[in-house]
Protein backbone atom coordinates (compact mmCIF):
# COMPACT_ATOMS: atom_id res chain seq x y z
CA UNK A 1 0.00 0.00 0.00
CA UNK A 2 2.67 2.16 0.83
CA UNK A 3 4.44 1.94 -2.58
CA UNK A 4 1.37 2.19 -4.16
CA UNK A 5 0.58 5.85 -2.36
CA UNK A 6 3.91 6.58 -3.87
CA UNK A 7 3.37 6.11 -7.09
CA UNK A 8 0.27 7.99 -6.50
CA UNK A 9 1.78 11.53 -4.89
CA UNK A 10 4.56 11.00 -7.57
CA UNK A 11 1.81 10.82 -10.25
CA UNK A 12 0.25 14.01 -8.98
CA UNK A 13 3.33 16.06 -8.08
CA UNK A 14 4.39 15.25 -11.68
CA UNK A 15 1.18 16.50 -13.49
CA UNK A 16 0.39 19.47 -10.94
CA UNK A 17 3.41 21.37 -11.21
CA UNK A 18 3.47 21.71 -14.76
CA UNK A 19 2.43 24.82 -16.62
CA UNK A 20 0.02 23.04 -19.01
CA UNK A 21 -2.02 22.22 -15.23
CA UNK A 22 -1.89 25.95 -13.97
CA UNK A 23 -3.36 27.55 -17.81
CA UNK A 24 -5.96 24.66 -17.86
CA UNK A 25 -6.83 25.56 -14.28
CA UNK A 26 -6.77 29.77 -14.37
CA UNK A 27 -7.20 30.70 -18.24
CA UNK A 28 -11.12 30.26 -17.93
CA UNK A 29 -10.68 32.94 -15.43
CA UNK A 30 -8.35 34.67 -16.43
CA UNK A 31 -10.31 35.38 -19.44
CA UNK A 32 -13.78 36.04 -17.65
CA UNK A 33 -11.86 38.45 -15.92
CA UNK A 34 -10.27 40.26 -18.80
CA UNK A 35 -14.04 40.22 -20.23
CA UNK A 36 -15.71 41.65 -17.84
CA UNK A 37 -13.08 44.55 -16.88
CA UNK A 38 -13.24 45.12 -20.67
CA UNK A 39 -17.28 45.52 -20.38
CA UNK A 40 -17.16 47.67 -17.55
CA UNK A 41 -14.63 49.78 -19.61
CA UNK A 42 -16.98 49.93 -22.51
CA UNK A 43 -20.31 50.17 -20.37
CA UNK A 44 -18.80 53.44 -18.18
CA UNK A 45 -17.27 54.98 -22.01
CA UNK A 46 -20.54 54.56 -23.49
CA UNK A 47 -22.46 56.19 -20.26
CA UNK A 48 -19.72 59.43 -21.00
CA UNK A 49 -20.66 59.27 -24.57
CA UNK A 50 -24.24 58.94 -24.55
CA UNK A 51 -24.90 62.01 -22.28
CA UNK A 52 -27.63 64.45 -23.47
CA UNK A 53 -28.05 68.10 -22.47
CA UNK A 54 -30.59 69.81 -21.24
CA UNK A 55 -32.10 73.11 -21.69
CA UNK A 56 -34.63 74.24 -19.23
CA UNK A 57 -35.84 77.10 -16.92
CA UNK A 58 -37.99 74.95 -15.15
CA UNK A 59 -36.25 73.89 -11.70
CA UNK A 60 -38.69 71.04 -10.84
CA UNK A 61 -37.41 69.34 -13.68
CA UNK A 62 -33.64 70.18 -14.02
CA UNK A 63 -33.09 69.28 -10.13
CA UNK A 64 -34.04 65.43 -10.49
CA UNK A 65 -32.25 65.13 -13.45
CA UNK A 66 -29.02 66.73 -12.34
CA UNK A 67 -28.68 63.75 -10.17
CA UNK A 68 -28.27 61.43 -12.59
CA UNK A 69 -25.16 60.88 -15.26
CA UNK A 70 -27.35 60.86 -18.12
CA UNK A 71 -27.97 64.09 -18.43
CA UNK A 72 -26.19 68.00 -18.03
CA UNK A 73 -27.91 70.76 -17.56
CA UNK A 74 -27.15 74.16 -19.59
CA UNK A 75 -28.97 77.57 -18.95
CA UNK A 76 -29.51 78.51 -23.03
CA UNK A 77 -29.61 76.62 -26.37
CA UNK A 78 -26.32 78.45 -27.43
CA UNK A 79 -24.34 76.86 -24.62
CA UNK A 80 -25.91 73.36 -25.12
CA UNK A 81 -25.46 73.54 -29.25
CA UNK A 82 -20.97 74.74 -28.37
CA UNK A 83 -21.28 71.51 -26.20
CA UNK A 84 -22.87 69.08 -28.68
CA UNK A 85 -20.59 70.50 -31.54
CA UNK A 86 -17.33 69.64 -29.05
CA UNK A 87 -18.48 66.27 -28.29
CA UNK A 88 -19.22 66.69 -24.85
CA UNK A 89 -22.83 65.26 -25.32
CA UNK A 90 -24.55 62.78 -27.86
CA UNK A 91 -27.18 65.75 -28.41
CA UNK A 92 -29.03 68.33 -26.32
CA UNK A 93 -33.07 68.45 -25.53
CA UNK A 94 -34.96 72.24 -25.08
CA UNK A 95 -37.65 72.28 -22.98
CA UNK A 96 -40.39 74.99 -23.05
CA UNK A 97 -43.75 75.84 -21.38
CA UNK A 98 -45.87 76.83 -24.26
CA UNK A 99 -49.71 77.06 -23.30
CA UNK A 100 -49.69 75.69 -20.18
CA UNK A 101 -47.86 72.80 -22.01
CA UNK A 102 -44.42 71.12 -21.67
CA UNK A 103 -42.89 70.99 -25.42
CA UNK A 104 -39.48 69.23 -25.68
CA UNK A 105 -37.18 69.07 -28.55
CA UNK A 106 -34.48 66.87 -29.31
CA UNK A 107 -30.88 67.58 -31.46
CA UNK A 108 -28.88 64.88 -32.17
CA UNK A 109 -27.36 62.88 -35.14
CA UNK A 110 -28.96 59.44 -33.92
CA UNK A 111 -32.51 58.85 -32.30
CA UNK A 112 -32.41 59.43 -28.23
CA UNK A 113 -31.14 56.29 -26.56
CA UNK A 114 -34.72 54.73 -25.48
CA UNK A 115 -33.36 54.29 -21.84
CA UNK A 116 -32.88 58.36 -21.58
CA UNK A 117 -35.78 58.90 -23.16
CA UNK A 118 -37.84 56.72 -20.71
CA UNK A 119 -36.03 58.82 -18.17
CA UNK A 120 -36.37 62.05 -19.57
CA UNK A 121 -40.16 61.06 -20.19
CA UNK A 122 -40.86 60.30 -16.46
CA UNK A 123 -39.84 63.67 -15.48
CA UNK A 124 -41.47 65.65 -17.93
CA UNK A 125 -44.82 64.01 -17.15
CA UNK A 126 -44.23 64.56 -13.84
CA UNK A 127 -44.02 68.41 -14.32
CA UNK A 128 -46.54 68.34 -16.54
CA UNK A 129 -49.14 66.45 -14.45
CA UNK A 130 -47.99 69.89 -12.07
CA UNK A 131 -48.83 72.35 -14.31
CA UNK A 132 -52.41 70.55 -14.93
CA UNK A 133 -52.79 70.31 -11.29
CA UNK A 134 -52.44 74.01 -10.92
CA UNK A 135 -54.22 74.78 -14.34
CA UNK A 136 -57.57 73.10 -13.79
CA UNK A 137 -57.60 75.28 -10.10
CA UNK A 138 -58.61 72.72 -8.05
CA UNK A 139 -60.08 72.81 -4.24
CA UNK A 140 -58.07 71.23 -1.70
CA UNK A 141 -60.52 68.22 -1.44
CA UNK A 142 -60.34 67.48 -5.21
CA UNK A 143 -56.44 67.67 -4.63
CA UNK A 144 -56.45 65.10 -2.11
CA UNK A 145 -58.73 62.79 -3.90
CA UNK A 146 -56.59 62.86 -7.08
CA UNK A 147 -53.42 62.48 -5.26
CA UNK A 148 -54.97 59.00 -3.65
CA UNK A 149 -52.25 55.89 -4.33
CA UNK A 150 -53.17 52.10 -5.18
CA UNK A 151 -52.49 50.07 -2.06
CA UNK A 152 -50.62 46.97 -2.75
CA UNK A 153 -49.07 44.53 -0.50
CA UNK A 154 -47.10 41.52 -1.64
CA UNK A 155 -46.87 37.72 0.14
CA UNK A 156 -44.73 35.64 -1.40
CA UNK A 157 -42.49 32.87 0.42
CA UNK A 158 -39.24 32.73 -1.38
CA UNK A 159 -38.31 29.40 -0.45
CA UNK A 160 -41.03 27.93 -2.55
CA UNK A 161 -40.87 27.25 -6.12
CA UNK A 162 -43.84 26.68 -8.24
CA UNK A 163 -43.55 23.17 -10.58
CA UNK A 164 -42.24 24.61 -13.62
CA UNK A 165 -39.43 26.73 -12.16
CA UNK A 166 -37.91 23.27 -9.76
CA UNK A 167 -38.34 21.53 -13.29
CA UNK A 168 -36.22 24.01 -15.00
CA UNK A 169 -33.63 24.06 -12.64
CA UNK A 170 -33.40 20.43 -12.69
CA UNK A 171 -32.56 20.70 -16.20
CA UNK A 172 -30.11 23.50 -15.46
CA UNK A 173 -28.60 21.26 -12.84
CA UNK A 174 -27.98 17.96 -15.85
CA UNK A 175 -26.63 20.08 -18.35
CA UNK A 176 -24.10 20.88 -15.70
CA UNK A 177 -23.22 18.30 -14.49
CA UNK A 178 -23.35 16.62 -17.98
CA UNK A 179 -21.12 19.08 -19.12
CA UNK A 180 -18.44 18.68 -16.40
CA UNK A 181 -18.66 15.27 -17.21
CA UNK A 182 -17.84 15.58 -20.53
CA UNK A 183 -15.26 18.38 -19.90
CA UNK A 184 -13.16 16.34 -17.44
CA UNK A 185 -13.28 12.81 -19.42
CA UNK A 186 -12.18 14.39 -22.63
CA UNK A 187 -9.53 16.90 -20.37
CA UNK A 188 -7.98 13.77 -18.27
CA UNK A 189 -8.56 10.76 -20.26
CA UNK A 190 -5.78 11.94 -22.58
CA UNK A 191 -3.17 13.17 -19.76
CA UNK A 192 -4.09 9.74 -18.40
CA UNK A 193 -3.17 8.41 -21.38
CA UNK A 194 -0.71 10.08 -22.29
CA UNK A 195 1.25 10.17 -18.81
CA UNK A 196 1.15 6.02 -19.34
CA UNK A 197 1.89 5.77 -22.62
CA UNK A 198 5.35 7.97 -21.87
CA UNK A 199 6.67 5.48 -19.39
CA UNK A 200 5.74 2.18 -22.12
CA UNK A 201 8.58 0.02 -22.81
CA UNK A 202 11.31 2.00 -20.71
CA UNK A 203 13.70 0.14 -18.28
CA UNK A 204 12.71 1.29 -15.08
CA UNK A 205 9.05 -0.09 -15.51
CA UNK A 206 10.74 -3.63 -15.01
CA UNK A 207 12.41 -2.66 -12.04
CA UNK A 208 8.98 -1.22 -10.81
CA UNK A 209 7.58 -4.14 -11.27
CA UNK A 210 10.25 -6.03 -10.11
CA UNK A 211 9.23 -4.25 -6.31
CA UNK A 212 5.80 -4.24 -6.52
CA UNK A 213 2.76 -5.96 -8.10
CA UNK A 214 1.88 -4.48 -11.69
CA UNK A 215 -1.40 -4.05 -10.51
CA UNK A 216 -0.48 -1.90 -7.35
CA UNK A 217 1.11 0.45 -9.53
CA UNK A 218 -1.25 0.79 -11.78
CA UNK A 219 -3.49 1.33 -8.55
CA UNK A 220 -1.14 4.56 -8.46
CA UNK A 221 -1.18 5.75 -11.34
CA UNK A 222 -5.30 6.18 -11.37
CA UNK A 223 -5.23 7.44 -8.07
CA UNK A 224 -2.94 10.42 -8.52
CA UNK A 225 -5.13 11.13 -11.71
CA UNK A 226 -8.12 11.66 -9.26
CA UNK A 227 -5.93 13.67 -7.43
CA UNK A 228 -5.55 16.04 -10.00
CA UNK A 229 -8.97 15.95 -10.74
CA UNK A 230 -9.76 16.76 -7.70
CA UNK A 231 -7.18 19.43 -7.18
CA UNK A 232 -8.77 20.87 -10.05
CA UNK A 233 -12.58 21.02 -8.64
CA UNK A 234 -11.08 22.03 -5.18
CA UNK A 235 -9.67 25.07 -7.03
CA UNK A 236 -13.04 25.60 -9.04
CA UNK A 237 -15.17 25.45 -5.55
CA UNK A 238 -13.04 27.61 -3.50
CA UNK A 239 -13.52 30.71 -6.78
CA UNK A 240 -16.94 30.41 -6.73
CA UNK A 241 -17.66 30.36 -2.96
CA UNK A 242 -15.31 33.78 -2.88
CA UNK A 243 -17.26 35.19 -5.60
CA UNK A 244 -20.89 33.91 -3.77
CA UNK A 245 -20.12 35.63 -0.98
CA UNK A 246 -17.95 39.14 -2.57
CA UNK A 247 -20.59 39.72 -5.27
CA UNK A 248 -23.02 41.12 -2.84
CA UNK A 249 -20.06 43.70 -2.14
CA UNK A 250 -19.76 44.60 -5.04
CA UNK A 251 -21.68 47.76 -6.65
CA UNK A 252 -22.47 46.55 -10.18
CA UNK A 253 -22.72 42.98 -9.32
CA UNK A 254 -24.32 43.09 -6.22
CA UNK A 255 -28.19 43.84 -8.09
CA UNK A 256 -27.95 40.80 -10.86
CA UNK A 257 -26.27 38.20 -8.32
CA UNK A 258 -29.97 39.13 -6.02
CA UNK A 259 -31.78 38.39 -8.12
CA UNK A 260 -30.10 34.75 -9.38
CA UNK A 261 -29.14 34.02 -6.34
CA UNK A 262 -32.06 32.16 -5.34
CA UNK A 263 -31.96 29.93 -8.20
CA UNK A 264 -28.37 29.56 -7.98
CA UNK A 265 -29.20 28.09 -4.39
CA UNK A 266 -31.18 25.65 -6.00
CA UNK A 267 -29.44 24.65 -8.16
CA UNK A 268 -26.70 24.19 -5.84
CA UNK A 269 -28.70 21.89 -3.65
CA UNK A 270 -29.59 19.69 -6.41
CA UNK A 271 -26.02 18.95 -7.67
CA UNK A 272 -26.10 16.32 -4.97
CA UNK A 273 -28.69 13.56 -5.93
CA UNK A 274 -28.31 10.48 -8.76
CA UNK A 275 -26.73 12.53 -10.97
CA UNK A 276 -23.55 13.21 -9.40
CA UNK A 277 -23.48 9.75 -8.50
CA UNK A 278 -23.62 8.95 -12.45
CA UNK A 279 -21.08 11.49 -13.16
CA UNK A 280 -18.68 10.11 -10.86
CA UNK A 281 -18.80 6.67 -11.54
CA UNK A 282 -19.16 7.25 -15.11
CA UNK A 283 -15.19 9.65 -14.83
CA UNK A 284 -14.26 6.74 -13.21
CA UNK A 285 -14.76 4.52 -15.65
CA UNK A 286 -12.98 6.51 -18.35
CA UNK A 287 -10.65 7.36 -16.96
CA UNK A 288 -9.60 3.89 -15.98
CA UNK A 289 -10.05 2.92 -19.42
CA UNK A 290 -7.92 6.04 -20.72
CA UNK A 291 -4.77 3.82 -19.47
CA UNK A 292 -5.35 0.65 -21.13
CA UNK A 293 -5.90 3.24 -24.16
CA UNK A 294 -2.21 4.34 -23.07
CA UNK A 295 -0.99 0.73 -22.01
CA UNK A 296 -1.46 -0.53 -26.05
CA UNK A 297 0.77 2.09 -27.66
CA UNK A 298 4.09 1.72 -28.37
CA UNK A 299 5.16 5.65 -28.30
CA UNK A 300 3.97 8.30 -26.34
CA UNK A 301 2.45 10.50 -29.57
CA UNK A 302 0.29 7.65 -30.49
CA UNK A 303 -1.96 8.07 -26.99
CA UNK A 304 -4.53 10.54 -28.57
CA UNK A 305 -5.16 8.22 -31.17
CA UNK A 306 -5.69 5.73 -28.81
CA UNK A 307 -8.11 7.36 -26.63
CA UNK A 308 -10.18 8.25 -29.71
CA UNK A 309 -12.90 5.54 -28.69
CA UNK A 310 -13.16 6.69 -25.27
CA UNK A 311 -13.85 10.29 -27.11
CA UNK A 312 -16.48 8.76 -29.64
CA UNK A 313 -18.68 7.35 -26.64
CA UNK A 314 -18.35 10.65 -24.82
CA UNK A 315 -19.47 12.43 -27.74
CA UNK A 316 -22.61 9.81 -28.21
CA UNK A 317 -23.79 10.00 -24.71
CA UNK A 318 -23.81 13.93 -24.87
CA UNK A 319 -25.31 14.18 -28.26
CA UNK A 320 -28.09 11.13 -27.27
CA UNK A 321 -29.17 13.13 -24.04
CA UNK A 322 -29.33 16.27 -26.39
CA UNK A 323 -31.14 14.41 -28.73
CA UNK A 324 -33.06 12.67 -26.71
CA UNK A 325 -34.20 15.47 -24.31
CA UNK A 326 -37.60 16.13 -25.39
CA UNK A 327 -37.95 12.24 -25.85
CA UNK A 328 -36.59 10.83 -22.66
CA UNK A 329 -39.44 7.65 -22.80
CA UNK A 330 -38.07 6.26 -25.76
CA UNK A 331 -36.78 2.94 -26.31
CA UNK A 332 -33.35 3.46 -27.56
CA UNK A 333 -33.22 6.21 -24.54
CA UNK A 334 -34.31 3.52 -21.99
CA UNK A 335 -31.62 0.78 -23.20
CA UNK A 336 -28.99 3.26 -23.23
CA UNK A 337 -29.57 4.42 -19.97
CA UNK A 338 -28.46 1.12 -18.64
CA UNK A 339 -25.17 0.78 -20.31
CA UNK A 340 -21.93 1.15 -18.82
CA UNK A 341 -20.02 4.41 -20.53
CA UNK A 342 -23.79 5.89 -21.63
CA UNK A 343 -25.60 5.39 -18.41
CA UNK A 344 -24.13 8.36 -17.21
CA UNK A 345 -25.12 10.86 -19.46
CA UNK A 346 -28.81 9.26 -20.11
CA UNK A 347 -30.16 7.95 -16.53
CA UNK A 348 -30.05 11.12 -14.89
CA UNK A 349 -32.27 12.34 -18.14
CA UNK A 350 -34.87 10.14 -17.47
CA UNK A 351 -34.92 11.00 -13.77
CA UNK A 352 -35.54 14.40 -14.32
CA UNK A 353 -37.80 14.04 -16.86
CA UNK A 354 -39.69 11.79 -14.42
CA UNK A 355 -39.33 9.16 -16.70
CA UNK A 356 -37.52 6.69 -14.37
CA UNK A 357 -38.15 5.53 -10.86
CA UNK A 358 -35.60 5.60 -7.97
CA UNK A 359 -35.30 1.71 -8.72
CA UNK A 360 -34.38 2.14 -12.07
CA UNK A 361 -31.69 4.14 -11.17
CA UNK A 362 -30.44 1.62 -8.43
CA UNK A 363 -30.26 -1.13 -10.97
CA UNK A 364 -28.51 1.01 -13.27
CA UNK A 365 -26.26 2.23 -11.04
CA UNK A 366 -25.96 -1.37 -9.92
CA UNK A 367 -24.63 -2.52 -13.39
CA UNK A 368 -22.04 0.27 -14.02
CA UNK A 369 -20.49 -0.44 -10.59
CA UNK A 370 -20.17 -4.04 -11.18
CA UNK A 371 -19.04 -3.28 -14.58
CA UNK A 372 -16.22 -0.83 -13.12
CA UNK A 373 -15.33 -3.25 -10.44
CA UNK A 374 -15.19 -6.00 -12.83
CA UNK A 375 -13.09 -3.57 -15.42
CA UNK A 376 -10.23 -2.56 -12.64
CA UNK A 377 -9.76 -6.31 -11.72
CA UNK A 378 -9.36 -7.31 -15.22
CA UNK A 379 -7.10 -4.09 -15.81
CA UNK A 380 -4.89 -4.92 -13.00
CA UNK A 381 -4.00 -8.09 -14.43
CA UNK A 382 -3.25 -7.32 -18.19
CA UNK A 383 -1.61 -4.15 -17.02
CA UNK A 384 1.93 -4.98 -16.53
CA UNK A 385 1.78 -7.03 -20.03
CA UNK A 386 1.01 -4.59 -21.85
CA UNK A 387 3.25 -1.81 -20.58
CA UNK A 388 6.08 -3.93 -20.83
CA UNK A 389 5.71 -4.44 -24.60
CA UNK A 390 7.55 -2.76 -27.15
CA UNK A 391 6.90 -4.59 -30.27
CA UNK A 392 5.37 -2.15 -32.51
CA UNK A 393 2.86 -4.30 -33.63
CA UNK A 394 -0.54 -1.60 -33.66
CA UNK A 395 -2.65 -1.11 -30.88
CA UNK A 396 -5.06 -4.37 -31.51
CA UNK A 397 -2.34 -6.50 -31.80
CA UNK A 398 -0.51 -5.55 -28.55
CA UNK A 399 -3.87 -6.12 -26.46
CA UNK A 400 -4.17 -9.66 -28.03
CA UNK A 401 -1.08 -10.39 -26.93
CA UNK A 402 -2.05 -9.61 -23.19
CA UNK A 403 -5.00 -11.34 -23.24
CA UNK A 404 -3.42 -14.05 -24.17
CA UNK A 405 -0.43 -13.72 -21.70
CA UNK A 406 -2.78 -13.73 -18.90
CA UNK A 407 -5.01 -16.84 -20.37
CA UNK A 408 -1.32 -19.00 -20.44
Amino acid sequence: MNKTWLVAKETYRREVKNWSFLLMIFAPFIVLIISFFFGMSSSSAFDDNTKVGIVSQNEGLAQPLKKTKDFDMYKNKTKAEKAYQAGDVSGYIVVENTFAQLEATYYGTERLDSDLKEELMRGLNAQQQVLNLKNAKLSEQQLKSLSQKVKFTEKTNSKKLDANDEKNLKTATFWILIFVLYFLVQTYSTIMAQDIASEKGTKIMEMIFSSMPGGNYFDGKVLGIFMEILTQLIIYALMFSGFYYLAPQIDRVKETFAQVKPAIDQVLGQIISWGLVFVILGLILYIVYAAVCGAIVTKAEDANKAVQPLVYLTLLGLFSSMSLSNNPDSIFAIIMSYVPFLSSFLMPLRLIKGNATNLEAGVSMVILVIFLIGSILWIRKIYPSLILQTDDNGMWKNMKRALQGIKE
